[in-house]
């Protein structure tokens, strides 16, 4: 597998399981670039605001695919944050397989509902049917566990993060370390 060689390192999971934080602080201080697919995609489609996804929605899938596959080909290491609907489709499980390491963010599901719940700036949307309010990344991490298989299935290493935010960082730090010192 190329991962050994490249020392590249895909963290997946569901929404609100920590990829973006523990990754990009793990990153710094491992001294190693931290991409987030979603970051770069919206960055690439000029999507400013959640809400404009709707309307992109293939253009958004396409640029994923396109973008780890650019990754498979990057030299060096590097932390990535994968976009969690790519785990669902085999051509993208596919190519994240060729890009590294894939390590599986898992944190304790009533966790994520808390986090998503205090989070004011996600998409709130209101189903028409019964007047009731939708949060967007709610419904997201009851949709995904629903998957879970498919995340533990596709990782190669597993961190749990039900922890604190530093703990998490500093088990991932050390997780990388241990593996690439295996390598």
């Amino acid at each position: 597998m190329k991962s050994k060689e490249t020392n590249k390192f895909v963290l997946i999971g569901i929404p609100n399981s920590g990829k973006s934080t523990i990754g990009r602080y793990a990153a710094e201080k491992l001294q190693i670039p931290f991409y987030n697919t979603d970051k770069l995609v919206y960055e690439r489609l000029n999507l400013d605001h959640p809400a404009r996804l709707f309307s992109s929605l293939g253009r958004f899938m396409t640029e994923h695919h396109k973008l780890e596959t650019e990754f498979v080909e990057l030299e060096g290491p590097a932390i990535i944050e994968i976009y969690p609907e790519s785990v669902l489709r085999q051509s993208d499980v596919n190519i994240i397989k060729n890009i590294g390491t894939i390590i599986h963010i898992k944190r304790d599901l009533k966790n994520m509902f808390a986090e998503a719940k205090k989070k004011k700036s996600r998409l709130v949307l209101q189903d028409m049917s019964t007047g009731k309010e939708i949060n967007m990344q709610s419904e997201a991490i009851r949709l995904y566990a629903e998957e879970y298989h498919h995340f533990e299935r596709l990782a190669n290493l597993t961190l749990d993060n039900d922890g604190n935010e530093d703990e998490a960082v500093e088990k991932l730090v050390a997780m990388i370390r241990d593996y690439i010192g295996k390598s």
